[in-house]
């Protein structure tokens, strides 16, 4: 192995067959990013408005839940998108910032802790909406009643996917030699890989083997396993045995925020599932490639505009209220009309 990255780079990385398209660059993941952000980001705007003034009454319940997910997945987008837009060089988990907060010189690792952070926090932001939808059912025997035990439930849930920030204590200091022990299992990265911005986050294989195959994991069990939890609460209360003191008229709004709800965060959750599935298939039979991995950190970036959608066409106050701006008065009654007589 070589001592130094540029006597890597004269002798080791001249055998290399690289990828050379537009999609394999820095600007192949960072413009397509940026793009997808400005025409996503005013969709994003319009559902904040639409929570925040255009909630009715019969949805008071879910009205905060909705808007800190909403807020939440925003600036999870925008972190992917537009602030840190990591170029990533996987196998190893190296990358380069080729986001904004690199042009003011934000110190990378405070980039990587903030958008870690985040991630987190969207995860417990969806628990919080199945959790308050699963509360607001009168007949719930298992819903959390006491703030106290909530306040401790939340801390709970956030402190136990936070304890994967202690992998940062196994940050290469000398960044250089992590570099070299990077390129062991990854010997022929994109060349934007050798620039000085580039950040080793881990390069030592046991403790990469470890986050990828239990930590990420382990986190993600703990999380859908507390949805799934509420989501059950809602099905059983809802449509298994729905209690006689609630009206027919109440139990179908229940039902139908209940719906919307999970389509909301079901569906934007398959957008981040299905590359992070195609990166860890293509990983698993050491198949990776710049270009997929620019492409599913790319398709990270639709999340939130995907999520905007589900709010805006699974609810529908918002939905009415959006074909109002761009329907005339006279279609959407024609529309409704039909409507009630099939």
């Amino acid at each position: 192995m070589s001592s130094s990255l540029s006597e890597y780079l004269s002798t080791n990385y001249t055998k290399c067959p690289l990828e050379t398209s537009f999609l394999a660059s820095w600007q192949g993941l960072a413009y397509p990013s940026h793009i997808i952000q400005a025409f996503g980001f005013p969709f994003q705007l319009l559902t904040f408005w639409l929570i925040l003034k255009k909630t009715p009454q019969s949805m008071k319940s879910i009205k905060t839940p909705l808007l800190i997910a909403h807020i939440w997945c925003t600036i999870l987008d925008f972190h992917f998108s537009t602030l840190v837009t990591p170029y990533m060089f996987l196998p190893s988990f190296t990358y380069l910032p080729v986001g904004v907060l690199s042009l003011f010189k934000v110190p990378v690792l405070v980039q990587s802790l903030l958008m870690v952070q985040t991630l987190i926090v969207v995860l417990l932001s969806l628990v919080y909406v199945f959790e308050c939808r699963s509360r607001s059912i009168q007949e719930n025997r298992l819903k959390f009643s006491s703030k106290v035990f909530r306040t401790f439930y939340y801390l709970i849930l956030y402190i136990l996917p936070s304890l994967s920030l202690l992998l940062y204590f196994k940050v290469p200091k000398n960044q250089e030699l992590g570099k070299l022990e990077s390129l062991k299992s990854f010997p022929c990265p994109n060349k934007a890989f050798f620039q000085e911005e580039t950040f080793v986050v881990l390069s030592d294989p046991w403790w990469l083997s470890f986050t990828l195959a239990i930590a990420i994991p382990a986190i993600a069990i703990i999380v859908f396993a507390n949805i799934i939890f509420h989501v059950s609460c809602c099905i059983y209360y809802l449509y298994m045995t729905p209690g006689a003191s609630t009206s027919v008229r109440t139990r179908l709004i229940q039902r139908r925020f209940f719906i919307g709800m999970f389509a909301q965060t079901g569906v934007p959750f398959v957008v981040l599932a299905v590359p992070y599935t195609c990166l860890g298939v293509s990983m698993a039979i050491d198949k990776v490639s710049q270009v997929i991995t620019n492409l599913s950190f790319i398709s990270f970036g639709l999340h939130g505009i995907v999520e905007s959608a589900c709010i805006l066409t699974f609810h529908h106050s918002y939905r009415m209220y959006v074909k109002h701006l761009f329907m005339k008065p006279s279609t959407i009654k024609i529309v409704s009309a039909h409507r009630s007589v099939t």
